[in-house]
């Protein structure tokens, strides 16, 4: 019996810390992308973020003088934890 309790409270505790929160999964997303140096190249290191909209398919970006469109790529996995990814930049438009 103890036997059981114990596998049933770690799998529960597993269970829980597969995946990240939706917020936790953004962040994630959003940190990568500002630590990118692409987005440098993108824009410039001049440039201010205004503000970061999410979108069906990743995010855009937009500064004084243009807007960034990145799109997030999740990656397959079978593994527990949080869901992998990529992100590309488009070029930025004026």
């Amino acid at each position: 019996m103890r036997t059981k309790i114990t596998a049933l409270l770690l799998f529960a505790t597993t269970s829980l810390f597969a995946v990240l929160s939706p917020l936790a999964q953004s962040a994630r997303e959003i940190d990568t992308i500002l630590s990118d140096t692409r987005l440098y190249d993108v824009i410039g290191s001049g440039e201010a973020i205004v503000q970061i909209i999410k979108t069906e398919g990743g995010y855009v970006l937009l500064t004084p003088q243009h807007i960034v469109k990145v799109d997030v790529l999740y990656l397959p996995s079978h593994r527990v934890g949080p869901i992998e990814f990529k992100i590309e930049f488009h070029p930025a438009i004026n």
